[in-house]
């Protein structure tokens, strides 16, 4: 087994255990209290800019099992679409730079995943701990695959029906797959993270969220990348509601991209040069709209 996979391993079992034993501790502590189960499911509409131009149907899913003082949430994230992701990059003499990207027409392509793992517990009435696991695939941003794993402490601030808010911050590591190698940059590092989550209900049938995570990179200070989403649910009744959504995905130091070369004739043909690339620098910036139903049960 190659260092990379028996790091993954170990982190899966280290959520996995610490999540296994929620149950065993809130069943000694507090006997009398039903384990409580919720999911929520997702499908959804998804137009994108920034690295991609994308239309597209969305599938999300959020599983929580809650016990007196602790919780564990799985969550999976999956986007089919049609995209324009791929470029060249055409020699122009009058241009600074001396290249002109050319985007092409849409075609369909499955882009983007998202796996978490997350477990959080109760220390006191405003105080917890957490520990979980994140995996993502994001082709478009030139991400094939980021692990991240993360322990830390956090926050209760409010914690009512209408109004919750938490942050936690912690310590993290990431093992990350890019399409094209940076040699200036680390596969696997030790970093940070900062997290939050707030909800807010506006009336009886009107929520607002929003979540946030920062993860940064403890010897390049400049290697970092935050996702954070907020959106407006609408309920249709106990089961089903209506969600508008917007994604910000921002990583600071974007992957590379390697570009073909070609060369555009008087007659506006372009001509591929042999073993002609450039390497250029992704958008550090991605939002997401999203529009979807929401499935609660």
């Amino acid at each position: 087994m190659s260092r990379k996979k028996s790091r993954i391993t170990v982190l899966s079992i280290l959520v996995l255990v610490v999540a296994l034993s929620g149950p065993i501790l809130a069943q000694e502590e507090e006997k009398e209290v039903e384990l409580g189960m919720s999911n929520s499911t997702e499908l959804s509409y998804v137009l994108t800019e920034g690295n991609s131009d994308t239309d597209a149907l969305g599938f999300k899913n959020r599983f929580r099992y809650s016990w007196p003082r602790a919780r564990y949430t799985f969550r999976v994230e999956a986007t089919r679409t049609n995209t324009t992701d791929d470029r060249i990059a055409v020699v122009r003499d009058d241009l600074p730079l001396g290249y002109e990207i050319i985007e092409f027409s849409k075609e369909p392509d499955v882009e983007k995943y998202l796996v978490e793992n997350r477990y959080d517990r109760q220390i006191t009435e405003r105080f917890f701990w957490n520990v979980g696991l994140t995996w993502d695939r994001n082709l478009d941003a030139g991400i094939i695959s980021r692990w991240i794993g993360f322990a830390g402490v956090g926050n209760i601030w409010w914690d009512r029906e209408d109004l919750k808010f938490n942050t936690s911050y912690g310590l993290s590591y990431t093992d990350r797959e890019e399409e094209d190698v940076d040699p200036t940059k680390e596969e696997t590092f030790p970093g940070y993270r900062f997290d939050w989550e707030y909800l807010n209900k506006w009336g009886k049938n009107t929520t607002f969220e929003n979540r946030w995570t920062f993860n940064g990179n403890f010897s390049d200070s400049a290697d970092w990348n935050s996702d954070m989403t907020s959106s407006i649910s609408v309920g249709i009744n106990s089961r089903l509601a209506l969600r508008v959504s917007l994604q910000w995905l921002f990583n600071n130091r974007p992957a590379l991209e390697d570009l073909d070369l070609f060369v555009q004739t008087p007659e506006g043909d372009l001509i591929q040069i042999p073993d002609g690339v450039v390497q250029d620098p992704k958008q550090k910036l991605d939002t997401i709209f999203n529009t979807s139903l929401v499935i609660n049960f």
